[in-house]
């Protein structure tokens, strides 16, 4: 597609409500909003309108006119297509405060699925996780949000787990965080 990063971003606010029922918090809505604003200002008219056409060439999106209104709704190859740019643009926020616990991503996912777990290895080494071992990463401040969209994005309910808990020993990773 000749305007791929456009039609990313078109993609993107397209499935922002699906991503904000999958947001619990507050802040972290807010923030899609204002990231979702900041997408929609940035998008020159008429760019908008000759990727919304490629986008319904494409089967990516669906226009439905009823009662004298338009709607855009994602098709199935859309939805699909969506998460790859929103997965670009994850980003963790940190709190001001450690709160002294830490947030471990366990997975065990099969070799016939080796390129999906080497792509979780390196999603979560992008948002700033350390990996204590090769399918056990470690964060120190709220993200069940973000794994969450992971998770959903590639489709690993059942073989990965999150859990938030206390760590001895954990004076090297301190270190790595700069905590």
């Amino acid at each position: 597609m000749r305007y791929s990063k456009l039609a990313g971003q078109v993609l993107f606010l397209l499935s922002s409500g699906l991503l904000l029922g999958y947001t619990r918090r507050g802040k972290q809505r807010r923030e899609l909003l204002a990231q979702c604003d900041h997408t929609w200002r940035s998008i020159d008219r008429n760019q908008l309108f000759y990727i919304l056409h490629t986008l319904r060439l494409g089967g990516f999106i669906k226009k439905i006119e009823k009662n004298d209104e338009t709607k855009i709704i994602l098709t199935p190859k859309g939805i699909v297509r969506a998460p790859v740019h929103r997965l670009d643009n994850l980003k963790i926020s940190k709190p001001k405060r450690w709160d002294g616990r830490w947030r471990m991503v366990i997975f065990d996912i099969p070799e016939s699925r080796r390129k999906i777990r080497d792509a979780l290895r390196w999603r979560l080494k992008n948002l700033g996780f350390k990996e204590l071992q090769r399918s056990v990463f470690v964060f120190p401040y709220p993200c069940e949000d973000e794994i969450n969209i992971l998770i959903n994005t590639y489709g690993l309910r059942r073989e990965v787990r999150i859990c938030e808990t206390l760590l001895s020993f954990d004076a090297d990773l301190k270190k790595a965080f700069n905590l």
